[in-house]
């Protein structure tokens, strides 16, 4: 099986080495252009994966330029695979594969469907999330799905943290799906996407934390924008930006020491415990 890969942050990197790992051909990877390591959370650079695996490596922002297309019709992939890329695949490039173009999404579809599917799910205070493995279409996270893999969101999991065990199902994912493609006995279940919103991306400027709400949702809010994305902040009484990147809620202010950062919530208070201004 010839196989064509698309993705250019962690969990792509992570889904990536379980392909080679099946032993299957990897034609070329197409990855995001160096420069936008500081505008793209999460963002892996594959040339080192490429170079060990002798794979032709192309950086571009627009997968869907013709030279592209042009390019991946020429390999005649068997497979293609989008893991961690932001931008919808156009339908010439899906329909070039025999077995399909196939994608990941770091939720449980149809459910937080569209970007940040693991900071929104945070931020709204789920206590599960999964990854789904799915047939991609020219529309968001609408295809046909293959499989899907549920994982509980702890109290103390952060973005990183969630992240970090979709990729790991998403590797499990490609051991036994994959085959399964090859062969053609590969599930495929209806996506009713149409009945649920797509959410928005996350732009840094979203993360002003508003300390009129909850405790718990603040809790929440600093969690889900953790490293490796740009952090909640607010403003102190100077007008300086503080980026907060790991609080508690306060539960026993007998505990609290001389020192601490301590700011109201709605209902309780909360305690910085890592922060920084910029």
């Amino acid at each position: 099986m010839k196989i064509v890969f698309v993705g250019s942050v962690e969990i792509g990197y992570t889904v990536l080495e379980a392909v080679y790992n099946t032993n299957k051909s990897v034609e070329a990877i197409y990855t995001l252009p160096l420069e936008k390591r500081l505008s793209t959370s999460g963002f892996v650079d594959f040339e080192p994966i490429a170079r060990r695996y002798n794979t032709k490596l192309t950086r571009t922002n627009n997968i869907n330029d013709e030279k592209h297309i042009d390019e991946i019709r020429s390999l005649a992939p068997d497979l293609i695979i989008v893991c961690g890329w932001q931008k919808l695949i156009c339908q010439e490039i899906i329909e070039i594969p025999r077995f399909g173009t196939v994608g990941f999404h770091s939720s449980l579809l149809p459910k937080y469907r569209g970007q940040a599917p693991v900071n929104w799910a945070i931020i709204m205070g789920e206590k599960e999330t999964g990854i789904t493995m799915f047939y991609l279409t020219s529309r968001v996270d609408d295809g046909d799905i293959i499989a899907q893999n549920e994982f509980p969101i702890l109290f103390n999991d952060d973005c990183n943290t969630v992240y970090k065990k979709a990729a790991y199902a998403g590797a499990e994912m490609i051991k036994t799906y994959l085959p399964q493609i090859e062969g053609g006995t590969a599930p495929r279940m209806h996506n009713i996407s149409s009945s649920y919103p797509a959410y928005p991306k996350r732009r840094p400027a979203d993360g002003l934390i508003d300390f009129k709400r909850s405790a718990l949702d603040i809790y929440n809010f600093v969690r889900a924008l953790a490293k490796p994305y740009p952090g909640a902040f607010y403003y102190d009484e100077n007008g300086k930006k503080i980026i907060v990147w790991r609080i508690e809620i306060v539960f026993d202010e007998s505990r609290l020491q001389e020192g601490d950062i301590i700011v109201g919530t709605l209902d309780m208070k909360v305690r910085l415990l890592e922060w920084e201004y910029v």
